[in-house]
């Protein structure tokens, strides 16, 4: 597998995951990245970036397309 990249940050880990969910049904490997931390300690959401979607960065575009269609997409803050 190639290098993950992130291509959306949540808020919200049930978003994170319905959009993980999507792209999975759409035959992506995709991965949330932080879950255990930020449920664990949610007041360091901000501070961590969010929940990370992740996927291969051959995937990048399919995927974001994929989420574009389902309006999942928040703009990505580096």
């Amino acid at each position: 597998m190639s290098d993950l990249v992130v291509i959306a940050r949540f808020r919200d880990g049930p978003e994170a995951h319905i959009a993980r969910s999507l792209l999975e049904s759409e035959g992506l490997m995709a991965f949330v990245a932080e879950t255990e931390a930020l449920g664990a300690l949610p007041h360091l959401i901000f501070g961590q970036g969010g929940y990370r979607l992740q996927v291969a960065s051959e995937d990048v575009d399919a995927a974001l397309a994929i989420l574009r269609d389902a309006q999942l997409a928040p703009p990505l803050e580096e």
